[in-house]
């Protein structure tokens, strides 16, 4: 990629490169939303909750509005399902209080009636792959330990799904492989049903149709595709690598395992994004190895179309797929 096309990357997503390797991100472009249990317009309860200290990760917690009223008794049928929600922003911008991403958790709370945990990973290229998925993989295990007054009173945390948004659903079906790599050992719950991939980010050596077809498209061209790739993935590695191709010499083994987990995977996309074709691909894949796998699909739309860069009435249309899978 040439200086010039660059530099139009960085602009683009309001990032200044620094000599060292990392960026200087634009806090006038990332305005943030603050929790709020107190506020009676809010339309759900939140709070923000330290992960890891050292590495400055966190968590957004969500509770549907009227849990914490003194005549709500937690436990039995009131206990809540648990979403795990990992926000998108090509693994290098983006965080659990960006307006858009609290947004679409608000959503999610109130659609699904849900306890909604989203996650505050660590971002590339500070943090290459695999830091995401090894910090939201700990919050997890922070889910499951009911450490969190919230979580351990009112998560089912025999009941929980995960759902990633672009890069965030990258991160999702690879936290997925290793949970299920790991099995139940170690998580009696929470027990993970279902993951949900929206327009989800991932790429390869060979160009599939849909980026050929909309390389130069305004959001998320093929050329800030694969200037991202060369930020996040490990030190030498190139789009053959797995975490950017699952497909990749017919998939992970893990996918197997998946499988006999009985964890069942939803793929959403639009073919006015260039990322359509590869979600279609690990869709076939998927199948083929015996994953209990649903798509949900859309004629033009654009990348981020469900999940806050659009009209609420496509995020709600998602939710609603997504709760007559999860039954």
């Amino acid at each position: 990629m040439s200086q010039t096309n660059l530099q139009k990357f960085y602009d683009s997503i309001h990032v200044t490169p620094n000599p060292d390797g990392t960026f200087t991100r634009s806090s006038n472009s990332f305005p943030k939303t603050p929790p709020s249990t107190t506020d009676p317009t809010s339309p759900t309860l939140s709070k923000d909750v330290l992960l890891d200290s050292e590495k400055n990760t966190w968590v957004r917690v969500f509770l549907p509005r009227g849990t914490l009223e003194p005549d709500h008794i937690p436990g039995g049928d009131k206990k809540l399902p648990v979403v795990v929600f990992v926000h998108g922003g090509g693994f290098v911008i983006g965080s659990p209080d960006y307006p858009p991403f609290h947004e679409f958790c608000s959503v999610a709370t109130r659609e699904l009636h849900a306890l909604v945990v989203s996650v505050g990973y660590r971002l590339a290229p500070e943090h290459r792959l695999p830091a995401a998925y090894d910090v939201v993989f700990e919050a997890l295990t922070w889910v499951n330990g009911g450490e969190d007054e919230w979580v351990r009173e009112f998560g089912d945390l025999s009941n929980c799904v995960l759902i990633g948004e672009s890069a965030g659903a990258n991160i999702v079906y690879q936290t997925g492989l290793k949970y299920a790599a790991k099995g139940n050992n170690g998580f009696s719950p929470p027990v993970i049903k279902g993951l949900v991939l929206v327009q989800p980010f991932f790429g390869g050596l060979e160009r599939s149709g849909s980026e050929t077809r909309l390389a130069n498209d305004p959001i998320i061209s093929l050329e800030m595709c694969d200037a991202i790739w060369g930020v996040c993935l490990p030190d030498g590695a190139d789009r053959d690598h797995g975490y950017c191709d699952p497909c990749r010499d017919g998939g992970s083994g893990l996918v197997d395992r998946v499988r006999e987990m009985g964890l069942w995977v939803v793929i959403v996309g639009c073919d006015g994004d260039p990322l359509y074709d590869r979600g279609v691909e690990l869709a076939k894949l998927l199948e083929s190895k015996g994953v209990n796998v649903r798509t949900m699909s859309s004629e033009g739309g654009k990348h981020g179309m469900y999940v806050g860069f659009g009209d609420l009435k496509k995020s709600v249309e998602l939710l609603d797929f997504v709760k007559h899978v999860w039954v």
